[in-house]
């Protein structure tokens, strides 16, 4: 029982703190092309940059390849599942605010975009240490659009960021 308000508590933090951050960005009429921008075009820099990497294992006969597919797919299973279990309405839902970015309703936590990123990201960092870095900053600059676009709160993002890391930790490291 003592945990529904500290919840309470948290998810109301969130949004005021989403709050602030939107109420700024509506004020930049200059940050809305380059976030939208950024919340497309860091979506299919994961996606050509994994499968080169997935290509480059594969050539190379890489036995980190098997790896390298099931961990990233077994993140964004256990993220899937879990926004249909919590199921927390998006900032435009339930705050009634226009979003930069048009997204889909429900299923706000954890960030499947901030938590793909970021395993994706580390999944890198894993084979190639340097190129993993560059892929880490993608990633965390894509978790922070998402919430400067409207779609996600600042603890969806983190939630799915830090799924990452636990998956990261348990299964690559």
């Amino acid at each position: 029982m003592i945990l529904k308000p500290c919840g309470e508590i948290i998810m109301s933090i969130d949004a005021k703190i989403f709050m602030y951050i939107h109420k700024l960005i509506l004020k930049k009429e200059n940050l809305k092309k380059p976030l939208y921008f950024i919340t497309r075009a860091s979506s299919r820099f994961f996606v050509v940059f994994y499968a080169g990497c997935v290509l480059y294992l594969l050539f190379n006969l890489d036995k980190r390849l098997i790896k390298f597919l099931l961990i990233p797919a077994l993140v964004f299973v256990t993220v899937s599942a879990l926004r249909k279990i919590i199921n927390r309405k998006r900032p435009f839902e339930a705050l009634e605010i226009e979003p930069i970015v048009y997204h889909d309703t429900g299923g706000s936590f954890p960030s499947r975009h901030a938590s793909s990123a970021m395993i994706i990201a580390l999944s890198v960092y894993w084979i190639h240490p340097l190129a993993g870095i560059l892929c880490i900053g993608v990633a965390v600059l894509t978790a922070a659009s998402r919430v400067l676009a409207g779609v996600h709160y600042p603890l969806d993002v983190l939630g799915g960021i830090f799924l990452s890391f636990v998956f990261f930790k348990l299964f690559l490291i």
